[in-house]
């Protein structure tokens, strides 16, 4: 009973020292190439570019893969990802991973015009049910937080936010067939109004 209780202190041991030299080695990586655009630790001001903090890892490997494949093709993919992703192995993927979810994410974001902040509740919470459009927090969180493949959206940059639901219009991310349905029930006053509630979250 003694050494089965000794082998699985080890075994989490060993598990533990994995996941800390994974994200040691994802934050060597996002010092040396990736915190030029996305800030230390995945957290810019820049709103070119994602806040990858708190992200979760499954969609960040995703994400990853699909600029380095080229399957993800939106404009900024093509003129910063696909550059940058080339140079990446599968392990420096998951290891950029492992880094970036365990960073806290934060709030930049303010309620700047509180008309928009409720309508875009009002879609995240419940939806546009005559459009065909499902309440966004289904997938997404109670705060827009994320899990496995599905991002996290709270606190994300407002114009960054804005860009991207626009891109599901066109095809250029080819993975997300779902959102590619959403954004057809939403107007441009509709993604500006989610957008100014997310980042605030």
């Amino acid at each position: 009973m003694l050494k089965r209780h000794w082998i699985s202190l080890s075994m989490i041991g060993l598990l533990s020292a994995a996941a800390a030299s994974a994200s040691d080695a994802g934050a060597r990586l996002d010092r040396q190439l990736c915190s030029v655009c996305h800030g230390p630790g995945g957290t810019t001001s820049s709103e070119l570019f994602p806040q990858l903090a708190g992200q979760p890892a499954p969609y960040l490997i995703a994400q990853m893969k699909a600029f380095r494949d080229k399957t993800r093709s939106e404009e900024n993919a093509k003129r910063f990802m696909w550059g940058i992703s080339s140079r990446l192995s599968d392990d420096d993927i998951q290891n950029l991973a492992a880094f970036y979810e365990t960073q806290p994410p934060v709030k930049h974001g303010k309620i700047s015009d509180q008309a928009k902040y409720e309508a875009g509740r009002d879609i995240f919470t419940n939806g546009h049910p005559d459009k065909g459009v499902p309440p966004c927090m289904t997938c997404h969180g109670e705060k827009g937080e994320g899990k496995d493949t599905t991002p996290r959206l709270g606190g994300q940059n407002e114009t960054y936010l804005k860009r991207q639901l626009k891109v599901f219009y066109g095809n250029e991310r080819p993975a997300a067939m779902a959102m590619h349905e959403i954004v057809k029930g939403l107007s441009e006053a509709d993604i500006d109004n989610i957008a100014h509630y997310l980042q605030a979250q």
